[in-house]
């Protein structure tokens, strides 16, 4: 009998830690959302206030020059194929750095290809 008011005991201290806890980062997840609403509040109220700055004067055009004659519209084009190239190219798995072929089991140890092959095989005796 003592041994089963000593596990209710732990239950209850465990379980009380837990909700512990749990209410503990509710109320900082609480707070962090109101702080994050104040912020976004005073964001919106200093972008809102009327600007009696005069208005700015207006900005250059940059002129991009490119030593290899492409234009702009050629150079987004190569940008584009090449992170293209290059996601498709991860997604097969690095085959440039590959030692081993695809479904091959020798990048496995020793130990998890011999246990492998023994539950492979049957060890008991009939």
């Amino acid at each position: 009998m003592e041994d089963f008011f000593w596990s209710l005991e732990m239950t209850v201290v465990g379980m009380g830690t837990v909700f512990l806890m749990l209410i503990i980062l509710m109320i900082a997840l609480i707070l962090v959302g109101r702080i994050d609403t104040l912020r976004k509040t005073k964001v919106a109220e200093v972008e809102e206030a009327p600007a009696s700055v005069a208005p700015a004067a207006p900005v250059p055009a940059i002129e991009f020059r490119d030593p290899s004659g492409l234009t702009r519209d050629q150079i987004a084009a190569i940008t584009v194929a090449v992170a293209t190239h290059a996601e498709v190219r991860r997604k097969q798995g690095a085959p440039v750095n590959r030692v081993h072929a695809p479904g091959s089991r020798l990048w496995a140890s020793r130990w998890v290809s011999m246990g492998r092959s023994s539950q492979m095989r049957n060890t008991q005796r009939r």
